[in-house]
C-alpha cells in the first residue's frame, strides 16, 4: 500500500531536493553580497587618496618646471645686468683716475676767465673736455623690472642692483649737465663785448665743478654697489683713463700761459 500511495504522487512534488552542495554554494553566495560598510568606507578613502596624491604630483611637476623657466630668466636677466654694469663700472672709474686732471683743468679755466685770457681759453677747448661723458645706460635693468625678475632674485642681491642703477640714472643726467656747463664756460674764449656774459661764464664754471663734485660722489657709491656684486672695470678701460690723465696734466704744464707783465 505505501508503494502505491507514492506512485501518485505528483512529478513537481516528487523532484529531488538540490543537493547539499549546491544549496551551500547558494547561501555563500548570497553571504558574499552582503553589504559591508567598514570596506566601502575604505575603498572610498583609498580613491581619494590616489586622487590626491595625483594632484599634488601634477602640481609639483608644474612648479618644478615652472621654478626652471624662472632660473633660467633670473640668470638671462644677471648676465645682461651685469654686462651693462661693467661698463658703467669703467666710466666710474675716470672721475678718481682723471680727477687731478680735471681740478688743475677747472683752475685755469677760472682764472683765464677772470684774466679774460681768450687765447689761453681756445688752447683749453682744443685739449677737450676733462672727463669723458660716455653715456650709462640702465636698459638691462629696466627689462628686468618689467619682466618682475625680482620676486624669484634674493632680495640682497636684488637691492644691490637696484642702488646701482639708480645712481647710474642719475650719472646719465649728471653727463648731459658736465657737456652744457663747460660749452657755456667756453663761450668765453670768443671775448665777447659785455659784463653779464663773463658773469655767466663764470657761473657756467662753477656750475661745472659743482657737478664734477656730485659726480664723484655718485661713482664713489656706485664702486660699492658694483663692488658687492663681484664687478670690476674694464682693465683696458682703466689703462686709457691713466694715460688720459698723464697727458692732460702733461700739456697743461707744457701750454701753460704765460705770466703777467709785472
Amino acid at each position: 500500500m505505501a508503494q502505491a500511495t507514492s506512485d501518485h504522487i505528483p512529478a513537481a512534488q516528487a523532484a529531488d531536493p538540490a543537493p547539499p552542495g549546491e544549496a551551500e554554494d547558494v547561501e555563500r553566495v548570497e553571504i558574499h553580497h552582503k553589504p559591508h560598510p567598514v570596506h566601502r568606507w575604505r575603498e572610498f578613502l583609498n580613491e581619494i587618496l590616489v586622487i590626491v596624491l595625483g594632484v599634488l604630483i601634477a602640481l609639483g611637476l608644474d612648479q618644478f618646471v615652472d621654478g626652471l623657466h624662472w632660473r633660467h630668466k633670473v640668470d638671462q636677466a644677471e648676465q645682461n645686468m651685469r654686462v651693462e654694469l661693467g661698463r658703467d663700472r669703467t666710466d666710474a672709474a675716470q672721475y678718481a683716475l682723471l680727477g687731478p686732471c680735471t681740478d688743475a683743468y677747472l683752475d685755469r679755466m677760472r682764472d683765464d676767465l677772470l684774466r679774460h685770457d681768450t687765447a689761453d681759453l681756445a688752447t683749453l677747448n682744443g685739449l677737450g673736455e676733462p672727463f669723458v661723458t660716455e653715456p650709462w645706460t640702465a636698459t638691462a635693468w629696466e627689462a628686468a623690472v618689467a619682466s618682475q625678475i625680482g620676486d624669484h632674485m634674493a632680495t640682497g642681491r636684488f637691492l644691490n642692483y637696484a642702488e646701482a642703477f639708480r645712481r647710474a640714472d642719475l650719472m646719465k643726467d649728471v653727463q648731459f649737465r658736465l657737456r652744457d656747463h663747460f660749452a657755456a664756460a667756453m663761450v668765453g674764449r670768443f671775448g665777447l663785448p659785455g659784463g653779464q656774459g663773463l658773469t655767466d661764464e663764470l657761473i657756467a664754471a662753477e656750475d661745472l665743478r659743482r657737478d664734477v663734485t656730485l659726480a664723484r660722489a655718485i661713482t664713489s657709491d656706485f664702486i660699492a654697489n658694483t663692488d658687492a656684486l663681484n664687478i670690476s672695470p674694464n682693465a683696458r678701460g682703466v689703462v686709457i683713463y691713466r694715460r688720459k690723465s698723464e697727458l692732460c696734466l702733461t700739456t697743461l704744464r707744457s701750454r701753460a700761459p704765460a705770466p703777467a707783465a709785472g
